[in-house]
This record gives structure tokens, C-alpha cells and sequence, in this order.
């Protein structure tokens, strides 16, 4: 096939994914969906009204802070979708939100696509297939897919801030460490669960993208506290609700200043441990259709030393990585991937959208196992697909769904991709050092 052929197709293919995955989002009740939060979110941060008051995003919802786990500089994000509602009406408004998170879908896919670009090219010339790179985005997108499904018809903001978060990795390879550090920054103080990716940036060797990352963060606080009319109250609210979240001992209380209380869906690595190794509530296992197996019994104290040492671990194993990788470009990238699927279990909340973060873990074990036909690869993507992505509520039911969603697959299917990820930076880091030498380098 041509490749003016080729591309004419995948064109075609894109479209009919931008058009179904809008028009699901865009097709939504009026009165119900996250979108609809962002907008009041936007028009409260506009007016100077209580950013965090009581607020009901569906008739039968109970009435609960708006977006309390938010930053008040959420608001830098939401604010211009709230002025085309204000203009133009809510489902322009919904649409727009929808059009971002597919333009951050696209730039996510480029990328990534720039990051793997020698490779790529050489795995086309070596299939004679001029569209190999798209078959192989797919592949990782349809991997993927509950949890895109999931981002975009909830109208979360986990697309754009995954997109954000790669392309800012994207730049600092190519040396552009300011636009880096603005994309960045965006990220972060729209939403910090990236914050991870600071160390692991500075580690492979970007400091320069990690100072233009305070600077511009440190600009774009300023917007939002001026936006704000330099009022200190929801900022205070924000980091202590923030704090009493992250330090709370007992998972499964009720959460301060009406952060959100414990969900089954919620897959965060210290819920994961509570369940495992210590006991579960009546009232939490009552919510599960014919309940759920005994964890370890231990106590509620060694329960959370142990989330501590797990989610230690964790992050060390990213941070070791991320050293290792500095000199080899493939192994950074495998560095920042493992630092993206280890900000979905240090989050203290994990929903299931927020595992749009995957995306470039499995576009990367996809094009290891297909490039290298490496057998590890190719079982890691089926064991982790079965139980992780296939089924969702639609295909197996709602109950099967929280049964699943109880025994946390999801949680360790986070965990062996970190694995992996971690393994691979330091293979390919080998890797490159072996070539170096052999070729007389340094």
C-alpha cells in the first residue's frame, strides 16, 4: 500500500474515534457529569464565590464540596470552558472539554510516536509497511480503552494531563527545557498528581526543564492567587484537606473537609494493602455482591506502616531507574513511564480514568514485544489485559465489576507493569552503555 494510501486511512480511522468518542461525551444529560463541576468550578473561581461550597452535580446526588481534592488553580483550566457556557451554552461548552481531551489523545500519540521515532522507522522499513507506527498506537490504544472510555465520557481531565506530562518530557529530549517546564508546570498546578515526575526528570538528566518547571509553576500560582483576589482561604482548605488525606492513618474513614470517602473503584496501592493485609469494614463489604475474602487480619497501625514501606519501595524503584536510564534515551523513556504508572498507586485517589496514564507503559511494552518479539512482553500484555482491562461493567456487570474491583486486579496489574518498566530502563541502559563501548564511544 502507498503511503499517501495509508494515511488517508488512519486519517479516516481517527475521525470516526474523534467523532464517536465526542459525540458519547457531548450526548450526556445536561444536569449530570464531572464537566459539569468543571464549569461551576470555572464560574465560582470568575465571581469570587466559595470555590469549595456544597454542590450538586445530579438530582440525586447528596451535597457534597465541589471538587475538594482540586487545587484552587484548577480553575486556570476550567475558567475558559466556563466563559463558552456562559456565551454559548453547556453543550458547546461539553463539546469543547470533549475536543481537548482528543486533540491531548492525538498530541499524546505524537509524542510518543517522536520519542520512539528511529525505531519506529526502522520497524516500518523492516515490515515494508509504511503504517506499522499507527497499527502499533492502536493496538496500545485498544489496550487501553476501558480506561479511555471511562476518562473521556466522565469528562475527567486525565488525557490532558498525561499529554501534558509526555510532551513535556518530549521537549526537555529535544532540548526545549522552557516549553518543558510549561507544559510542566500546567500539569501540576492543575493538577500535582505528576509531582513524582520532578525527581525522575532531574534524575535523567533535565534539571534545566525542572528549573524552568518551578519558574513557570511559580507564575502560574501567582495567576491563580491574583485570580483569587489574593484570598489565602481555599488554598488553606486545599493543602489541609490535602495533608489530613495523605496522612490519615485509617483508610477506610471518612476523609476531612469532604474529600471523598472510600469507593471499591478507588485502586490507590494503600487500599490495595488495607484490603490484603488487614480487615475489611462490614459496611465495605456489605457493597460487594457475596462479600469479600479476609485480608491478613493485622492491625489498622501495622496496616499503614506496611502501605508506607510498599509505596517507599515503590517510588525508590522508579528513582533508581530513572538514575540508571540518564544516558540512554529509550531507557528514559521507560524511566518516565514507570514514573506515570507509580503516580497512579502513590496517589492517595486512583480512579479507574485516571489509568489513561498507561497509555505510554503499554505502547512501549507493545513495541518491545513486537520489535524484539520478546515472549515476556507478549505474556505480560495478556495476563495484565484479561483481568485489568477486559472487563469492564458493560461486558461482565455491574457486580462482577465490584468483585473484581475488591480483590484490586487492577492495583497489581499496576504493579507488574512498574516491573517491568523499571527492568527495561535498566536493560536498556545496558544496552546502550554495551553499544557505546563497542563502538569506541564513551
Amino acid at each position: 500500500m502507498q503511503p499517501a494510501t495509508a494515511r488517508r486511512i488512519w486519517w479516516l480511522v481517527g475521525l470516526a474515534l474523534a467523532v464517536v468518542l465526542a459525540g458519547r461525551a457531548a450526548s450526556r444529560k445536561p444536569s449530570r457529569g464531572v464537566v459539569l463541576d468543571h464549569l461551576e468550578f470555572g464560574r465560582r473561581a470568575l465571581h469570587g464565590e466559595e470555590l469549595y461550597g456544597p454542590w450538586r452535580s445530579a438530582p440525586d446526588a447528596e451535597l457534597a464540596p465541589l471538587h475538594a481534592p482540586y487545587p484552587p488553580s484548577f480553575a486556570l483550566l476550567t475558567l475558559p470552558f466556563h466563559l463558552v457556557d456562559a456565551t454559548l451554552g453547556q453543550r458547546p461548552a461539553r463539546l469543547c472539554w470533549a475536543l481537548l481531551q482528543l486533540a491531548s489523545l492525538a498530541a499524546l500519540a505524537l509524542a510518543l510516536r517522536e520519542l520512539l521515532a528511529p525505531r519506529a522507522q526502522a520497524l516500518a522499513r523492516a515490515e515494508e509497511s509504511p503504517w506499522r507506527w499507527q497499527w502499533l498506537w492502536l493496538g496500545a490504544f485498544l489496550l487501553g480503552a476501558r480506561f479511555v472510555l471511562r476518562d473521556t465520557h466522565g469528562g475527567g481531565g486525565n488525557a490532558i494531563n498525561t499529554a501534558l506530562a509526555v510532551g513535556a518530557f518530549l521537549c526537555a529530549e529535544r532540548g526545549r527545557d522552557r516549553a518543558a517546564g510549561a507544559l510542566l508546570a500546567f500539569s501540576l498546578v492543575t493538577k500535582p498528581t505528576m509531582v513524582w515526575l520532578v525527581p525522575v526528570f532531574w534524575l535523567v538528566g533535565r534539571g534545566r526543564s525542572v528549573a524552568w518547571t518551578a519558574a513557570w509553576g511559580a507564575c502560574l500560582l501567582a495567576l491563580a492567587f491574583a485570580l483569587f483576589r489574593c484570598d489565602p482561604a481555599p488554598w488553606a482548605r486545599w493543602w489541609a484537606g490535602s495533608l489530613a488525606l495523605m496522612t490519615q492513618a485509617d483508610p477506610w474513614a471518612v476523609p476531612a473537609y469532604g474529600f471523598p470517602p472510600f469507593q471499591w473503584m478507588n485502586t490507590a496501592l494503600r487500599f490495595c494493602v488495607a484490603r490484603w493485609c488487614g480487615d475489611v469494614p462490614p459496611e465495605f463489604a456489605a457493597r460487594v455482591p457475596g462479600g469479600v475474602a479476609s485480608g491478613l487480619g493485622l492491625a489498622a497501625a501495622t496496616v499503614a506502616w506496611l502501605a508506607r514501606v510498599a509505596a517507599a519501595a515503590a517510588l525508590a524503584a522508579v528513582l533508581a531507574a530513572a538514575w540508571r536510564a540518564r544516558r540512554a534515551p529509550l531507557a528514559r523513556a521507560w524511566a518516565v513511564a514507570a514514573a506515570l504508572v507509580a503516580t497512579l498507586l502513590l496517589s492517595p485517589i486512583t480512579w479507574k480514568g485516571h489509568h489513561v496514564a498507561l497509555l505510554p507503559i503499554l505502547l512501549l511494552v507493545l513495541h518491545r514485544a513486537v520489535t524484539a518479539r520478546d515472549r515476556c512482553a507478549w505474556l505480560l500484555l495478556a495476563v495484565w489485559f484479561v483481568p485489568c482491562a477486559l472487563p469492564g461493567g458493560d461486558l461482565v456487570g455491574d457486580a462482577m465489576d465490584e468483585r473484581l474491583n475488591s480483590l484490586y486486579v487492577v492495583t497489581f496489574g499496576d504493579l507488574a507493569l512498574l516491573a517491568y518498566a523499571v527492568r527495561r530502563a535498566g536493560s536498556a541502559a545496558r544496552e546502550h552503555a554495551d553499544a557505546a563501548g563497542g563502538g569506541g564511544g564513551g
